[in-house]
């Protein structure tokens, strides 16, 4: 049984020219899984490790302007979003239920790269209703803390996602105190992203940061670094 299915309309790696198209996808926001948000965000945490560095600090600007619904300059993440499917090999993502019952991701890799599947996920959320588009790009958003794993762990890591408070998360006083920055004065965005991968490299599990709050303590990392990079 499908749940939740995204289709992503995108250029061959042989191809010079990087272009990425949204299809006819299926997200229902049904309580309590909504599994809409759920396999977008699953999209991004499958394939974020496969950005570039460039490609993964353009990301959270690019959810940001999505989320508060502007106008997006092209290219993003190299490549340019149309309308236009034509010559574009097409690709289906899925969530479906399994016969005994649990959820699980069918993901496709057919011929795309993975800034064209995180693309196409971000880019679905445009077509969302705003309070909708807002709930789903939470889930993305902390899809950004994914640490890697399987499949099944990446599904576990998104059930019950919480929806940042808007109030607070667009404070740029709470996201220069998450950064541990004194003031916007003088402030580039170089100095964020320093600081940034820094506080993030010492969250981290792996790198002495505490498991159970190690998501948490990402997560408010990266919508800190959106709050000031926007």
């Amino acid at each position: 049984m499908i749940l939740a299915e995204l289709e992503t309309f995108h250029s061959r790696a042989v191809v010079p020219t990087r272009r990425v198209a949204v299809g006819e996808s299926k997200l229902p926001l049904d309580p309590p899984m909504r599994p809409g948000a759920v396999l977008l965000a699953g999209v991004v945490g499958r394939y974020l490790e496969g950005l570039d560095e460039d490609s993964r600090d353009d990301l959270p600007l690019l959810i940001g302007q999505v989320a508060r619904g502007e106008r997006i300059r092209q290219p993003r993440l190299r490549h340019r979003l149309q309308e236009d499917r034509i010559g574009l090999t097409r690709s289906r993502h899925r969530l479906v239920r399994l016969h005994d019952g649990r959820p699980a991701f069918e993901f496709s890799d057919r011929g795309g790269s993975a800034a064209q599947f995180v693309l196409g996920a971000v880019y679905a959320a445009r077509q969302l209703s705003d309070s909708n588009r807002y709930e789903v790009l939470a889930a993305v958003r902390r899809a950004l803390t994914w640490p890697g794993g399987t499949d099944g762990e990446l599904l576990r890591f998104l059930d019950g996602y919480r929806v940042m408070p808007p109030p607070q998360a667009e404070s740029r006083l709470w996201a220069l105190g998450i950064l541990g920055l004194e003031s916007l004065e003088g402030l580039v965005a170089s100095d964020v992203q320093k600081r940034f991968r820094r506080l993030v490299a010492t969250a981290h599990p792996d790198t002495g940061g505490a498991d159970g709050d190690a998501g948490a303590r990402i997560s408010e990392l990266v919508e800190a670094r959106r709050i000031l990079l926007s």
